[in-house]
């Protein structure tokens, strides 16, 4: 999520959304949230996807600007120690953006130790109350049965674009709560903790013709190479992975008080620096057994070069992503 001086607008890999999952949504007033007029963060990253406290995690930055990806961009990274009061509606608490986030490094990419309390401080175990105040309740997992260390993300002002704040959401290894001893033994012999999912290949045609080529994520590409496409040109964008991305997953219910499997679902967000796509996200519903999903992107009038990116997210807080640039004649 972003901090544009007093605005925020929350960035987090989770596909809970106000817009639903596999479809897109475009407000109707402003630019779309698909539209790259200016230096944004599209993404966080943790390597591994899941992560039990005290594992070392390597947290990255997707960051995009109207003359493509940047890297070695100067980001401050913090670990968020302030749990979310009930009453506050945003995915992380408000005392996260100061005073409540411990300082780990500034670096363009950072590889740190999650807090040895996440599971205490944002998942099923007993949080530490504040001085003075009522107990704390432990958190709810989401529907995955996830629990979620916020990871902040502080850009520095760069070459007059304004200071931004984004949070990434590391799931947390943490202990079943609630369920019968042999549920947890089970759910223990079961589970496998989340691994990031893997883009395989972003593909397109317009007018029915071959247009993009294998891009592979954190591949750099340069401008030219995936060929051109007429101005306002109707072209439709195709994102694929292998079948084992959608990993399979056991779920505790707290009424039959037994395990039910669970699949992951995936979507893919879009962003470019022109044009306009017919969705801002698509994807697949964790019944749906393909593997691709599919958008329509409507090249600009002006001709030139336009970046272009898609991010995929699993239900489980995984993300990777492919960056493109093609020509506009």
């Amino acid at each position: 999520m972003t901090l544009r001086t007093s605005r925020l607008v929350l960035l987090v890999p989770l596909l809970g959304s106000l817009c639903g999952f596999a479809g897109g949504c475009t407000p109707g007033l402003g630019e779309p949230p698909s539209l790259v007029s200016s230096w944004r963060v599209l993404a966080v990253r943790g390597e591994p996807a899941e992560a039990a406290p005290g594992m070392t995690v390597a947290f990255t930055l997707l960051v995009a600007t109207p003359a493509g990806t940047v890297v070695d961009e100067p980001v401050q990274w913090g670990f968020c120690k302030s749990p979310k009061p009930l009453s506050e509606n945003n995915a992380v608490s408000s005392e996260c953006l100061a005073e409540g986030t411990e300082v780990i490094a500034e670096a363009p990419t950072v590889t740190a130790a999650l807090p040895s309390d996440s599971c205490a401080r944002f998942g099923p175990d007993t949080p530490p109350s504040p001085p003075g105040q009522p107990p704390l309740r432990p958190r709810d997992p989401d529907v995955t049965g996830g629990y979620y260390q916020p990871v902040r993300a502080l850009l520095q002002a760069v070459d007059g674009a304004a200071e931004q704040v984004s949070f990434g959401l590391e799931r947390i290894r943490c202990n079943l709560a609630g369920a019968p001893i042999e549920v947890v033994q089970e759910f223990r012999r079961r589970y496998q903790p989340n691994q990031n999912p893997a883009l395989l290949d972003v593909r397109g045609s317009a007018a029915g013709g071959p247009l993009l080529s294998l891009v592979r994520e954190g591949e750099a590409v340069a401008p030219g190479r995936l060929g051109s496409v007429p101005a306002a040109a109707e072209v439709v964008l195709e994102a694929s992975w292998d079948a084992a991305t959608a990993e399979s997953y056991p779920v505790y219910d707290s009424v039959s008080r037994t395990l039910e499997d669970r699949r992951e679902a995936l979507r893919v967000s879009w962003f470019a620096t022109a044009g306009s796509f017919a969705h801002d996200r698509s994807g697949r519903g964790e019944d749906e057994r393909e593997t691709t999903a599919d958008n329509t992107w409507i090249a600009p009038r002006a001709s030139g070069p336009v970046h272009l990116w898609a991010v995929l997210r699993d239900s489980r807080g995984g993300v990777s992503w492919a960056a493109l640039v093609l020509e506009v004649r």
